[in-house]
């Protein structure tokens, strides 16, 4: 009877830690949940939705993930919390809704990490990509990459789908297989398709001297379009990179068109007087993010770009440095090559006409 006690004591301690090997659990305090149930939506390795029960705000939820599982805590329409599952785990959050604190190992520390600096950012739009950016770029096979681009460009009212195509491009090939993933990148094959072949019919604008510049003006030309603001410190210095660009291609059919998102009229032009930047055409409407381009293009952050072709076709976006340099030399000399092509095939017409 003691032998089979024995066994069974032993058992129990071994399959609990078993369990605790295995299990993952989230621990929380949350104030100001707008109800007691709180909705669980799985994401990783599979889309399917939980529950749990919040008692004045906490709780404990337990789960056996079979792998690396992500789920997100749906808090009402003020935040939507990512939280990375792997197993003999322990997550716990304290706060309230919209201020919540995520202490964790792995992702989950990553995560916390990243809601703090991104908190302590002004509420500078431009400001808070650039930096989500970095952390993306930073950590390219980081599962928290996930929420960032899900959190800052997806939900945005205006997605930036270059650019959000460009960032999925430089993560790892564990990220990219995941089914939000998958699924994001065929909406963006879709939208960038369509964008790609999109051509600007109109670009009127107004210059500094209450000149229009429109398509007659520039006709036969490539343009680089190129949206600015003086109170965005990062396109002031991409409108400063511009000054070596123009002098490389001025023997080019090229032209610059800096399109300014500025409201002030006075700002707008003591800040183009001061610099190079009078060496190309400077148009502004003063509508901000209300300018008809900007609301076309889906334009949701600065710096931002558009090369255009002689046929008004966008070409490519936010291309700079060298690498426009190359992009425009390369487009110009097969111009160069076609017209040459077209005029040798012309003469073998007539030639073949005489005969």
């Amino acid at each position: 009877m003691k032998k089979l006690l024995f066994f069974l004591f032993t058992l129990v301690v071994l399959v609990s830690g078993c369990n605790k090997k295995s299990t993952f659990t989230l621990e929380g305090t949350i104030k100001g949940l707008p109800s007691d149930t709180i909705l669980v939506f799985y994401q990783e390795p599979g889309y399917k939705l939980d529950t749990l029960i919040a008692r004045k705000g906490k709780f404990t939820y337990t789960i056996i993930p079979d792998t690396f599982t992500i789920f997100s805590l749906l808090l009402g329409e003020k935040q939507v919390l990512p939280i990375y599952a792997g197993k003999g785990e322990k997550v716990s959050l304290n706060g309230s809704v919209g201020d919540i604190e995520v202490k964790g190992k792995g992702e989950n520390e990553r995560l916390a990490k990243s809601m703090r600096h991104l908190n302590t950012l002004d509420n500078n739009k431009a400001s808070i990509l650039t930096a989500v950016d970095s952390l993306i770029k930073a950590h390219p096979h980081s599962y928290t990459n996930i929420y960032l681009i899900d959190r800052y460009y997806v939900q945005d009212s205006l997605p930036d789908y270059h650019h959000i195509d460009k960032l999925i491009k430089g993560m790892g090939g564990i990220l990219k297989d995941t089914p939000y993933m998958i699924e994001l990148q065929n909406k963006l094959n879709q939208k960038t398709s369509q964008t790609d072949s999109r051509y600007i019919s109109n670009i009127s604008c107004t210059d500094a001297n209450g000149k229009t510049i429109n398509w007659n003006s520039i006709k036969g030309k490539y343009v680089l379009l190129d949206f600015w603001a003086n109170w965005d410190k990062g396109s002031v210095a991409a409108q400063d990179s511009l000054v070596s660009v123009q002098k490389a291609l001025k023997k080019e059919k090229f032209v610059i068109i800096s399109l300014s998102l500025d409201l002030d009229k006075k700002e707008w032009l003591e800040k183009i007087a001061q610099r190079d930047t009078t060496q190309w055409k400077q148009v502004c409407d003063f509508k901000g993010w209300n300018n008809l381009l900007v609301k076309q293009q889906g334009i949701t952050r600065l710096p931002a770009n558009m090369l255009i072709g002689p046929d008004k076709r966008v070409i490519t976006r936010n291309i700079r440095g060298k690498e426009l340099i190359d992009k425009v030399k390369q487009l110009t000399e097969q111009d160069k090559e076609k017209e040459k092509a077209a005029k040798e095939a012309e003469r073998a017409r007539k030639r073949q006409n005489k005969k």
